[in-house]
């Protein structure tokens, strides 16, 4: 497999950001907001050149995403997932966790005969409204039939005696 040169890959992924920008779809606007010269955007737009590290980082910094969005080989065939990080970063803790378990779930699921040293969680407790639980304690209350099972239905009127009246 033949490896693509690195000032190749920001070449195409600093064009894809930019495009992606609202305001710094230009050399200059870039330029200015990163506070590198115009040409050194230029040049790593055309890959020219093997940018300093800092140069990739505040070019990065001013596209709002991150150094390895900019230097990662989406193209090389090689499976990556690719997601905003940023707004990852924004949700709760409790949100990530969730996302995370999916995807080890969908891995684990992919490959049945591989075992994984990791704790494996596919399902979690959730706390019951206060709503919920009512319901429950009044079905728990009624006599065993076909209906106990049934705990959708509204059991606040009384059953039987004359119906529709008026």
């Amino acid at each position: 497999m033949k490896k693509t040169p690195i000032r190749a890959v920001l070449a195409t992924n600093l064009r894809q950001a930019m495009a992606a920008h609202p305001t710094l779809d230009t050399q200059m606007r870039l330029a200015q907001k990163s506070g590198i010269a115009q040409r050194t955007v230029g040049r790593m737009l055309n890959g020219e050149v093997d940018p300093q590290l800092g140069h990739v980082e505040r070019v990065a910094e001013a596209l709002g995403v991150t150094v390895t969005d900019l230097l990662t080989d989406y193209t090389s065939g090689v499976a990556e997932l690719r997601y905003d990080r940023q707004k990852f970063a924004k949700l709760s803790l409790a949100d990530q966790a969730k996302i995370e378990s999916f995807i080890e779930f969908t891995f684990v699921s992919q490959d049945k005969n591989s075992v994984s040293d990791a704790p494996f969680k596919y399902s979690e407790a959730m706390k019951p409204t206060p709503a919920q639980e009512e319901m429950v304690k009044r079905v728990a209350q009624r006599d065993l039939s076909n209906k106990t099972l049934s705990i959708d239905e509204d059991q606040t009127k009384p059953h039987g005696g004359r119906r529709g009246r008026r």
